[in-house]
Parts: structure tokens; sequence; C-alpha cells
């Protein structure tokens, strides 16, 4: 599944960054497997209390697919890349400690599709009184700046969170004066990242799509919350196919739709 191991030099650059770019992290064979497995994935309806489906617009006339969340129960080879011992062994030896799986998710940004503003993880993720979490990227397509790769700020210290707007994004007076880099990844790529590392991305102005695994997991000694997160996230942000008529789910801000183009 992965081509390489943690040494003491990718130990020291997470301990600086708060991220860790590993090129060609998976096989060949996994990456390739991976681009089938996630256009299964899409090719799934919707599906009231199972896998959960968000969509965009990208235009007025279309819905467009952004966000597959609460998927590895459904489907077992995506299971054992999400919550496998061979990816935890990298979480967790990043975590300094055992971690587990607090949530899975993809990004599909296609062509067209809008770009996710700057933010923090750590605010949004502290529904169960956790903080700390790494998520791990994973390319599925390459992604450049035309495709809306991701940005990062320069790191701040654990446990600092920036200055916010109303919706809990970065402060738009306060991303102005941060120094942003782009981050290009070819398919196969890993990039590890801590929840409070400000990122963010643009609009997708490319003619493919920057689809990319964004797993998330927080120290396995403050509890596996998992099944409770995606439970809350029914009920505070459901997908279209759960929601009811005449709520508006948009307009309130929530920790379970940060920074994100999903109506």
């Amino acid at each position: 599944m992965f081509t390489m191991t943690l040494d003491a030099a990718a130990d020291q650059r997470w301990a600086q960054d708060h991220r860790l770019h590993l090129p060609g992290a998976l096989s060949a064979e996994t990456a390739a497997a991976l681009k089938q497995w996630v256009d299964e994935l899409e090719s799934w309806p919707e599906a009231p209390g199972r896998w959960m489906k968000y969509f965009e617009s990208a235009n007025e006339s279309a819905r467009v697919l952004c966000r597959m969340e609460n998927f590895a129960d459904y489907h077992e080879p995506l299971s054992e890349l999400v919550r496998g011992s061979a990816t935890l062994a990298i979480v967790s030896r990043l975590m300094g400690e055992p971690a587990v799986l607090y949530k899975e998710k993809i990004n599909f940004k296609k062509p067209g599709g809008g770009g996710f503003t700057a933010h923090q993880d750590a605010p949004a993720f502290a529904t169960f009184g956790h903080t700390y979490h790494i998520t791990m990227m994973v390319a599925v397509d390459d992604a450049t700046v035309d495709t809306g790769c991701m940005e990062f700020s320069a790191p701040v210290p654990v446990g600092t969170t920036l200055r916010t707007a109303a919706d809990g994004t970065v402060h738009p007076e306060l991303e102005a004066q941060m120094q942003w880099n782009s981050l290009e990844v070819k398919a196969g790529d890993i990039v590890c990242f801590d929840s409070f590392i400000p990122h963010r991305s643009k609009a997708n102005l490319g003619r493919k799509s920057r689809r990319a695994l964004f797993l998330t997991y927080n120290r396995e000694a403050d509890g596996d919350v998992r099944s409770q997160y995606f439970a809350d996230k029914r009920r505070y942000f459901p997908p279209e196919c759960e929601r009811e008529e005449g709520v508006d789910y948009e307009s309130t801000p929530s920790p379970y739709n940060l920074g994100n183009p999903i109506r």
C-alpha cells in the first residue's frame, strides 16, 4: 500500500512545519485502485442514513457533487486504507501516541467547483472536547494551482486559535496579512497536517477534477467518537436527501459546515 516509512528527517519536518508532504507515498497499484474506488463511490446514489453526499452549484442550473462522507463502513478496500494498520502507524507516529479515525471525507472539486475559505480545523473539531487532530490528505488526482490545490500559511503553535469571522473561518483582515503557499501534489501523494495550521484553497479553474481524501484522526485516549460525529452532523447539517423542508441549514454557523462551498 505505502512505498515509504517515516524517518527522523520526516519527524523533524513535521515538528517544524506542522505538515508533512510525502510524495509518491502510495504504491502505483494502490494509487490506480484508489481512482477506481472513488469513481465507484461517486456513482453510488444518495442514501438516507448511510453514506453522505453534499453538493454545490457551480452555476445556477446544475447541482455539482462537492463532498462524500461516512463511506468507510460501506467499502472494504477504502476502509482498510482509511483505518488499517499501515495508515494508523503513520498518523500515530506523528501524533506521538495511538490514533483513531475521527471522520473521513472525499472532496471532489470538479471543474468550476468552489474553493474553501481560510480556516483552522481545530474550532470545528472541538465538539467532543478534543484538543488535537491530524488530517491525512490522500491525493486521488494531481492538484495544481489551476485546479485549486491546497494553500497553507506558516504554522501556529498547537493550541492557538486565530481571530475568526462570524462563520468561524479566519477573519478576512487577518487572512490578508498572512503569507500563503500553494502545495501542488501528484496522485498518490500524501499530505499530513495538524488541526491548527491555517489552510485554504481556490476554485478549480482547470479542466479536470481535483479529488482528494481527507482523513482526520484524534488521540485514541480521547475516545472513538466517529459514529457520534456523523450522527451529530446528520442532525445539524444533513445531506440534501435527509433535510427537512423549510429548514435553513446553510445560513446558521455550524462546525459541520465550515469554510466550504456546500449549499
